[in-house]
């Protein structure tokens, strides 16, 4: 394109895009204000292709997966690191319905199921037993960091506000996560952003478990990390006593944790919607803005999937998905 590409903000959203544009041959720039409770200084970075409690696998998963795959295989060999890593994930029943539901479910995601028995062997109490997951850990902090790093040594990044003054000649894309909020061109959007307390602890396991609540090794480290909580209220209060207690109560599936170490105490903001799909497209009137945002707590599952879509949007003139474009509101 003829135009520059300027891309608002630097988180998960903003970066992924970012990488992907410019494999494009797209000539990006990104600046960020480095706000403070963003989403994601907390992620886990856990994508797993069984969602809540009745375990749903979404639509588009095994296009997510082919996306994610293909995006982080073309940055790991810029980066000469990992970022994406296959794992299994014990899925911790509730209840004998939500087993039956598992038993119900297709390939190839599913691994195996082991009895409560087996559970307690790996350090789990389950009474139902728990299903062993085909899922991914995600590097987000890492990729981050080397995506500032590169950017950077190419003169593509700055860490400043936004002048509408300044980017009159780029394409402007706003990737700013919660603080869509206070964008005056997209704030009118149905967001739903929630706040989220997570815990970093000591912990010897080196299982991946999640019964709702999850506990993630951080490395070889003996750390952990666990959460998450949700509130759609006083986003920016910061930790908070209740959340880390709550955290603490959930997770009394894994007894060896009980009375374990607290090392951090985080929080963030997740920028959600609620239809619980993205928004992503151009504004209906200022030709030059665009926006990708609101991919919630899947993000780190959906955004390469939604950023090749974006690209080939911006760049060739493609459709968006009707479920995702911003359009279905105007």
């Amino acid at each position: 394109m003829s135009q520059g590409i300027l891309i608002v903000g630097h988180g998960l959203a903003g970066a992924i895009l970012a990488h992907s544009l410019l494999e494009s041959g797209e000539n990006v720039r990104v600046i960020d204000s480095c706000s403070s409770h963003s989403a994601t200084q907390v992620s886990a970075g856990l994508i797993n292709p069984f969602i809540g409690p009745k375990l749903n696998m979404p639509k588009d998963f095994d296009r997510c997966m082919d996306a994610n795959l293909s995006f982080y295989k073309m940055i790991e060999r810029y980066a000469e690191q990992k970022f994406l890593r296959s794992i299994e994930l014990f899925r911790v029943f509730q209840s004998a319905t939500q087993k039956d539901r598992w038993d119900k479910l297709p390939g190839p995601y599913k691994n195996k199921t082991v009895s409560s028995e087996q559970c307690w062997d790996s350090g789990l109490f389950a009474n139902y037993g728990a299903g062993v997951t085909k899922a991914w850990k995600f590097d987000s902090q890492g990729f981050i960091n080397f995506s500032k790093k590169s950017l950077s040594s190419q003169n593509r990044f700055n860490e400043t506000s936004f002048d509408p003054k300044r980017w009159t000649d780029h394409l402007v894309v706003f990737c700013e996560g919660f603080r869509v909020l206070e964008n005056e061109w997209f704030n009118n959007l149905p967001f739903a952003p929630a706040q989220g307390d997570v815990l970093s602890i000591e912990s010897s396991n080196d299982f991946h478990a999640s019964n709702g609540t999850w506990h993630i090794p951080e490395g070889n480290n003996g750390l952990a990390r666990v959460g998450s909580t949700w509130r759609h209220d006083n986003l920016e209060s910061g930790p908070s006593p209740s959340a880390r207690d709550e955290v603490l109560k959930r997770l009394q599936f894994i007894p060896s944790v009980q009375n374990a170490l607290i090392n951090l105490h985080l929080s963030g903001v997740r920028s959600g919607t609620k239809d619980r799909n993205p928004i992503i497209g151009r504004h209906p009137e200022i030709k030059n803005f665009f926006l990708f945002n609101g991919f919630g707590s899947r993000g780190c599952s959906t955004i390469p999937l939604a950023a090749l879509e974006f690209t080939n949007f911006i760049t060739r003139g493609t459709p968006l998905p009707q479920h995702k474009n911003l359009s279905r509101f105007m």
